[in-house]
């Protein structure tokens, strides 16, 4: 991307750097006790979001947690801010009143959402309906890209992680025309949506520690699917995670032709980060 600013007029490249000096956004939402903090960390490399453990970890209320920081580069300097929108579990939106909350914060003119990050395990129960509901006004409606993630994929037996990706397959395949394609195990829907499995932290079993699992490739799905301005913003969402980026370096960099077009430009664009030294503040609020 870095190559098309250049010969870009000045006016673009100014209009793409106000933008990111707006609040960039991203929803997460998905039933109770599916590992939505523990995968908001994972995608960060760092600890954004608060992640709790047994019945004290159903979310009550739409918590946002926001994450500032800056930038200098040779010319510049970027200041940016990003919000982690969490949902209160996905069964009691009805009685909590979420959906109008959450039409109001994907719906603002000026913040729309770099994507929409739904989560289900193995083990939880989803309600379809409002899944689909989901699903049509963050697509149909507002044009955000929506990530379907099988969360805790080693909980319960193989076929029920199948299970998951199949019903988000299936899902998915509604809103768009042409055939999906499989990279890295994630399943893409071009610029609409993708499926993928994850394990966000280590897992224990009976048979020893299996590592985490399917978090770069998640990252890398999403930023292969974003279009202009929003793979930007969404390099900037991952922009601490260091495993993601020396992984990238290895390994992704060499991809499809989409890859390389899209982000080749944008790593060339970090390189100019001068030390990387980001200041951080890290909030968890109540909305």
């Amino acid at each position: 991307m870095q190559s098309t600013l250049r010969e870009s007029s000045n006016e673009m490249v100014d209009e793409i750097f106000h933008s990111l000096s707006k609040d960039m956004h991203i929803v997460v939402c998905g039933s109770p006790r599916v590992g939505k903090s523990t995968l908001i960390n994972a995608i960060c490399g760092r600890e954004v979001a608060e992640a709790r453990e047994g019945l004290a970890s159903v979310t009550q209320a739409i918590q946002c947690y926001t994450v500032e920081g800056q930038c200098n580069t040779e010319s510049n300097t970027i200041h940016y801010k990003y919000n982690f929108w969490d949902t209160p579990g996905f069964e009691s939106w009805d009685k909590h009143n979420i959906r109008p909350k959450l039409k109001e914060i994907i719906g603002k003119p000026d913040s729309k959402p770099v994507c929409m990050i739904f989560c289900a395990s193995p083990v939880t129960f989803v309600d379809l309906t409002q899944l689909e509901w989901l699903l049509n006004l963050c697509i149909n409606k507002e044009h955000i890209f929506c990530a379907l993630v099988c969360t805790n994929k080693y909980a319960g037996q193989l076929k029920s992680r199948h299970a998951v990706l199949d019903t988000f397959k299936a899902l998915l395949s509604k809103f768009v025309n042409e055939p999906s394609r499989v990279e890295n195990d994630i399943t893409l829907y071009g610029h609409i949506g993708l499926c993928a499995s994850v394990n966000s932290e280590p897992y224990e079993s009976e048979n020893g520690v299996l590592p985490k699992s399917g978090i770069n490739e998640l990252i890398h799905g999403i930023m292969e699917s974003l279009v202009d301005e929003q793979v930007l913003k969404w390099c900037f969402v991952v922009l601490e995670n260091e495993g993601f980026w020396n992984e990238f370096n290895h390994k992704f960099a060499t991809g499809s032709d989409a890859v390389k077009r899209n982000l080749k430009t944008i790593k060339k664009f970090f390189k100019r980060i001068k030390n990387r030294k980001v200041d951080k503040k890290n909030t968890g609020t109540t909305k």
